[in-house]
């Protein structure tokens, strides 16, 4: 049975924190032991990894995401960049997107798993509201992660569980993982290469108060104030900042029609159903 279960995640918008915490509540009366990190919070990653590195047969890994610009964002890859090698331990990619199109998040953290010896026992994409529409009152993706993708996501909990009790689970496929049509697939992939290109930010100085809401809601620490708010490379266009403030002082050269316009002609591009979908190992 399981012993220890790891859920790692970033959730700027809070939707994967949402997803992170029903796979904790789902499995906090089988696992033994449940450790979680947020990655937005500094410290306690030595101390995990070295939990990790300690691991053995029937242990676990979840590690959340939430989709940007087709791929999953820098924290979380560097996370995974960062493990230590194991021999088996079981692990779980798990992904959130606004209903647009889910991406090749799941198969780029995937195949770093694998890479470091893990064992993918399964990955789900889960629906969630689209972070870039907050001002929309027709966000792609509203209410979403709803009761019924929740449960979507309690079933799939405990179907891992099952299958981390096998002496040795079997592993999904990375090809399963890699589900988007071939030259959507191929466009997504080359993003994971190339530089992250952050959206200018500028501060209207007479409105911005100096709060620091910016600086303490930045999941990286991309933020600081001298004494108006600068951003560092280490962005990567969360929004959290813009949409926080509460003087609307951080102007983006995006409008929110621009941003809706450019959602609906991606969401025609790629034409993925907004389902939230589980893939696990088979047990034969």
């Amino acid at each position: 049975m399981a012993k220890k279960v790891f859920v790692v995640y970033c959730s700027p918008a809070g939707a994967t924190r949402i997803v992170a915490r029903q796979i904790e509540q789902s499995l906090s009366e089988r696992a033994l032991e449940i450790n979680v990190l947020d990655l937005e919070i500094p410290g306690g990653r030595d101390a995990f990894f070295d939990m990790i590195r300690s691991s053995t047969e029937g242990d676990c890994l979840f590690v959340g995401s939430p989709v940007y610009r087709d791929v999953a964002v820098p924290p979380v890859m560097a996370f995974l960049d960062a493990l230590p090698k194991v021999h088996g331990t079981a692990a779980v990619p798990f992904v959130t997107w606004g209903a647009v199109t889910s991406g090749i998040a799941l198969w780029q953290m995937g195949r770093s798993l694998a890479e470091k010896g893990f064992v993918l026992v399964g990955a789900a994409a889960v629906v969630a509201e689209h972070c870039m529409m907050w001002r929309s009152e027709t966000a792609s993706g509203a209410g979403r992660p709803d009761s019924e993708d929740l449960q979507k996501v309690d079933d799939f909990a405990r179907d891992v569980f099952e299958r981390l009790r096998s002496p040795a689970p079997r592993s999904i496929a990375l090809a399963d993982l890699d589900y988007q049509k071939t030259h959507h697939a191929a466009e997504m992939k080359r993003k994971i290469d190339q530089p992250w290109m952050i959206v200018p930010k500028t501060v209207e100085e007479e409105k911005c108060t100096e709060c620091g809401i910016c600086a303490e809601q930045c999941p990286v620490g991309a933020v600081t104030l001298s004494p108006f708010p600068i951003f560092a490379g280490t962005c990567f266009d969360c929004f959290n900042c813009v949409r926080l403030c509460p003087e609307e002082a951080i102007d983006t050269p995006l409008s929110a029609e621009d941003i809706e316009e450019h959602i609906a002609q991606l969401k025609e591009k790629y034409g993925e159903v907004p389902e939230t979908r589980v893939f696990l190992a088979s047990q034969k």
